[in-house]
Protein backbone atom coordinates (compact mmCIF):
# COMPACT_ATOMS: atom_id res chain seq x y z
CA UNK A 1 0.00 0.00 0.00
CA UNK A 2 2.69 2.17 0.79
CA UNK A 3 4.72 1.31 -2.42
CA UNK A 4 1.74 2.12 -4.61
CA UNK A 5 1.24 5.44 -2.37
CA UNK A 6 4.64 6.69 -3.64
CA UNK A 7 3.76 6.07 -7.53
CA UNK A 8 2.73 8.74 -9.64
CA UNK A 9 -1.00 6.29 -10.38
CA UNK A 10 -1.21 5.99 -6.26
CA UNK A 11 -1.03 9.37 -5.17
CA UNK A 12 -3.22 10.96 -8.31
CA UNK A 13 -5.97 8.46 -7.05
CA UNK A 14 -5.49 9.83 -3.39
CA UNK A 15 -5.51 12.98 -4.71
CA UNK A 16 -8.97 12.89 -6.60
CA UNK A 17 -10.58 10.85 -3.71
CA UNK A 18 -8.90 14.40 -1.22
CA UNK A 19 -10.39 16.34 -3.81
CA UNK A 20 -13.93 14.94 -4.26
CA UNK A 21 -14.44 15.14 -0.22
CA UNK A 22 -13.35 19.33 -0.32
CA UNK A 23 -16.07 19.57 -3.37
CA UNK A 24 -18.53 17.62 -1.15
CA UNK A 25 -17.71 19.89 1.77
CA UNK A 26 -17.98 23.24 -0.67
CA UNK A 27 -21.08 22.13 -1.26
CA UNK A 28 -22.31 21.57 1.91
CA UNK A 29 -20.81 25.07 3.18
CA UNK A 30 -22.66 27.08 0.04
CA UNK A 31 -25.99 25.49 1.08
CA UNK A 32 -25.12 27.20 4.54
CA UNK A 33 -23.91 30.30 3.46
CA UNK A 34 -26.89 30.77 1.33
CA UNK A 35 -28.86 31.30 4.16
CA UNK A 36 -27.70 34.96 4.48
CA UNK A 37 -30.16 35.70 2.31
CA UNK A 38 -33.34 33.85 4.06
CA UNK A 39 -32.06 36.82 7.05
CA UNK A 40 -30.86 37.27 9.78
CA UNK A 41 -32.18 34.97 12.27
CA UNK A 42 -32.14 32.05 9.79
CA UNK A 43 -28.32 32.56 9.14
CA UNK A 44 -27.69 32.67 12.68
CA UNK A 45 -29.59 29.90 13.80
CA UNK A 46 -27.55 27.78 11.31
CA UNK A 47 -24.29 29.22 13.03
CA UNK A 48 -25.67 28.47 16.23
CA UNK A 49 -26.49 24.75 16.22
CA UNK A 50 -23.22 24.22 13.36
CA UNK A 51 -21.14 25.50 16.82
CA UNK A 52 -23.28 23.24 19.53
CA UNK A 53 -21.80 19.89 17.46
CA UNK A 54 -18.82 20.99 19.74
CA UNK A 55 -16.15 18.47 19.93
CA UNK A 56 -17.86 16.99 16.70
CA UNK A 57 -17.19 20.27 15.01
CA UNK A 58 -13.78 20.51 15.75
CA UNK A 59 -12.88 16.53 14.39
CA UNK A 60 -15.02 17.43 11.30
CA UNK A 61 -12.29 20.80 11.14
CA UNK A 62 -9.21 19.02 12.03
CA UNK A 63 -10.13 16.21 9.24
CA UNK A 64 -10.83 19.10 6.52
CA UNK A 65 -7.78 20.40 7.12
CA UNK A 66 -5.73 17.33 6.87
CA UNK A 67 -7.86 16.83 3.82
CA UNK A 68 -6.97 19.81 1.96
CA UNK A 69 -3.07 19.53 2.93
CA UNK A 70 -2.82 16.26 2.10
CA UNK A 71 -4.69 17.29 -1.61
CA UNK A 72 -2.04 20.08 -1.64
CA UNK A 73 0.70 17.83 -0.50
CA UNK A 74 0.10 15.36 -3.30
CA UNK A 75 -0.48 18.04 -6.12
CA UNK A 76 2.79 19.53 -5.28
CA UNK A 77 4.45 15.75 -5.38
CA UNK A 78 2.33 14.79 -8.72
CA UNK A 79 3.47 17.90 -10.35
CA UNK A 80 7.52 17.42 -9.15
CA UNK A 81 7.04 14.14 -10.42
CA UNK A 82 5.81 14.83 -13.69
CA UNK A 83 8.45 17.56 -14.42
CA UNK A 84 11.37 15.01 -13.78
CA UNK A 85 10.23 12.62 -16.42
CA UNK A 86 9.91 15.00 -19.01
CA UNK A 87 13.24 14.66 -20.69
CA UNK A 88 12.37 17.74 -22.31
CA UNK A 89 10.16 20.99 -22.31
CA UNK A 90 7.38 20.95 -25.24
CA UNK A 91 7.86 24.36 -27.41
CA UNK A 92 4.49 24.86 -27.38
CA UNK A 93 2.16 22.76 -24.98
CA UNK A 94 -1.67 21.38 -25.47
CA UNK A 95 -3.97 21.88 -23.36
CA UNK A 96 -6.25 18.53 -21.89
CA UNK A 97 -9.06 20.17 -21.28
CA UNK A 98 -9.63 22.76 -24.09
CA UNK A 99 -13.49 24.01 -22.94
CA UNK A 100 -11.42 26.62 -20.63
CA UNK A 101 -8.59 28.50 -22.09
CA UNK A 102 -6.11 30.22 -20.24
CA UNK A 103 -2.83 31.92 -21.28
CA UNK A 104 -0.31 29.57 -22.05
CA UNK A 105 -3.13 26.38 -22.34
CA UNK A 106 -5.88 24.93 -20.78
CA UNK A 107 -7.31 25.12 -16.96
CA UNK A 108 -4.45 21.52 -16.65
CA UNK A 109 -1.70 23.74 -16.73
CA UNK A 110 -2.83 25.83 -13.97
CA UNK A 111 -4.15 24.00 -11.17
CA UNK A 112 -0.94 24.42 -8.97
CA UNK A 113 -1.07 27.85 -9.26
CA UNK A 114 -4.53 27.94 -8.54
CA UNK A 115 -4.49 25.79 -5.73
CA UNK A 116 -1.81 27.62 -3.99
CA UNK A 117 -3.60 30.72 -4.53
CA UNK A 118 -6.74 29.01 -2.71
CA UNK A 119 -4.84 27.87 -0.16
CA UNK A 120 -3.45 31.54 0.45
CA UNK A 121 -7.16 32.27 0.96
CA UNK A 122 -7.93 29.91 3.22
CA UNK A 123 -5.52 31.42 5.58
CA UNK A 124 -7.05 34.54 5.19
CA UNK A 125 -10.49 33.18 5.45
CA UNK A 126 -9.67 31.43 8.60
CA UNK A 127 -8.17 34.65 9.92
CA UNK A 128 -10.91 37.01 9.20
CA UNK A 129 -14.27 34.27 10.22
CA UNK A 130 -12.89 31.82 12.35
CA UNK A 131 -10.21 33.61 14.54
CA UNK A 132 -11.46 37.24 14.09
CA UNK A 133 -7.95 38.61 13.77
CA UNK A 134 -7.98 41.30 11.49
CA UNK A 135 -6.34 44.02 12.37
CA UNK A 136 -8.27 46.53 10.23
CA UNK A 137 -11.62 45.46 11.41
CA UNK A 138 -13.93 45.97 14.37
CA UNK A 139 -15.55 42.95 14.57
CA UNK A 140 -19.53 43.70 16.21
CA UNK A 141 -19.94 42.39 19.51
CA UNK A 142 -24.17 41.56 18.71
CA UNK A 143 -25.67 40.61 16.04
CA UNK A 144 -24.45 36.88 15.56
CA UNK A 145 -22.23 35.47 12.37
CA UNK A 146 -24.60 37.26 10.47
CA UNK A 147 -23.21 40.57 11.41
CA UNK A 148 -19.30 39.05 11.23
CA UNK A 149 -19.89 37.56 7.98
CA UNK A 150 -21.31 41.05 6.86
CA UNK A 151 -18.19 43.18 8.39
CA UNK A 152 -15.74 40.82 7.33
CA UNK A 153 -17.13 41.33 3.21
CA UNK A 154 -17.92 45.16 3.55
CA UNK A 155 -14.03 45.40 3.69
CA UNK A 156 -12.58 46.52 0.65
CA UNK A 157 -9.70 43.93 0.89
CA UNK A 158 -12.01 40.76 1.54
CA UNK A 159 -14.31 41.79 -0.84
CA UNK A 160 -11.56 42.15 -3.58
CA UNK A 161 -9.57 39.18 -2.10
CA UNK A 162 -12.54 36.80 -1.99
CA UNK A 163 -13.87 37.97 -5.56
CA UNK A 164 -10.14 36.73 -6.74
CA UNK A 165 -9.96 33.51 -4.96
CA UNK A 166 -14.20 32.67 -6.34
CA UNK A 167 -12.82 33.04 -9.54
CA UNK A 168 -9.69 30.76 -9.15
CA UNK A 169 -11.66 28.09 -7.78
CA UNK A 170 -14.21 27.76 -10.90
CA UNK A 171 -10.82 27.73 -12.89
CA UNK A 172 -9.29 24.94 -10.41
CA UNK A 173 -12.57 22.82 -10.53
CA UNK A 174 -13.69 23.23 -14.20
CA UNK A 175 -10.57 20.35 -14.26
CA UNK A 176 -10.41 18.98 -11.15
CA UNK A 177 -13.65 17.62 -11.00
CA UNK A 178 -13.24 15.76 -14.70
CA UNK A 179 -9.77 14.71 -13.34
CA UNK A 180 -10.28 13.42 -10.29
CA UNK A 181 -12.95 11.14 -12.15
CA UNK A 182 -10.94 10.29 -14.36
CA UNK A 183 -8.20 9.13 -12.38
CA UNK A 184 -10.78 6.86 -10.40
CA UNK A 185 -11.90 5.15 -13.65
CA UNK A 186 -15.11 6.87 -14.43
CA UNK A 187 -14.71 7.11 -18.54
CA UNK A 188 -16.12 5.98 -21.24
CA UNK A 189 -16.02 7.30 -24.62
CA UNK A 190 -20.06 7.46 -25.32
CA UNK A 191 -20.03 9.22 -21.86
CA UNK A 192 -16.93 11.61 -21.74
CA UNK A 193 -18.50 14.77 -23.35
CA UNK A 194 -21.46 14.93 -20.91
CA UNK A 195 -18.94 14.06 -17.53
CA UNK A 196 -17.13 17.28 -18.91
CA UNK A 197 -19.98 19.01 -19.57
CA UNK A 198 -21.11 18.26 -15.72
CA UNK A 199 -17.52 18.95 -14.24
CA UNK A 200 -17.70 21.92 -15.72
CA UNK A 201 -21.41 23.19 -14.76
CA UNK A 202 -20.92 22.28 -11.08
CA UNK A 203 -17.59 24.09 -10.90
CA UNK A 204 -18.76 27.02 -11.72
CA UNK A 205 -22.11 26.56 -10.22
CA UNK A 206 -19.57 26.27 -7.05
CA UNK A 207 -17.96 29.15 -7.70
CA UNK A 208 -21.05 31.48 -8.87
CA UNK A 209 -22.93 30.66 -5.61
CA UNK A 210 -20.00 31.61 -3.43
CA UNK A 211 -19.89 34.77 -5.61
CA UNK A 212 -23.38 35.21 -4.73
CA UNK A 213 -22.90 35.55 -1.20
CA UNK A 214 -20.34 38.49 -2.09
CA UNK A 215 -23.41 39.94 -4.16
CA UNK A 216 -25.84 39.76 -0.80
CA UNK A 217 -22.96 42.14 1.19
CA UNK A 218 -23.55 44.61 -1.76
CA UNK A 219 -27.66 44.34 -1.61
CA UNK A 220 -27.49 44.36 2.44
CA UNK A 221 -25.74 47.80 2.46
Amino acid sequence: MIRICCTSVGQKVLMALTGLALCGFLATHLSGNLLLFAGEEAFNTYAENLHSMGVLLKAAEVGLLATFLAHLGLAVSTTAMSRRARSRQYDEKESKQGVFALPGGGASNWMLLTGLGIGAFLVLHLVDLKFKMRPDLVYPTDGGAYATVNTVLSSPVSFAAYGVALILLGIHLSHGVRSALQSLGVSHSKWNKLIEIGSMLFAWAIALGFICVLGWVVLSS
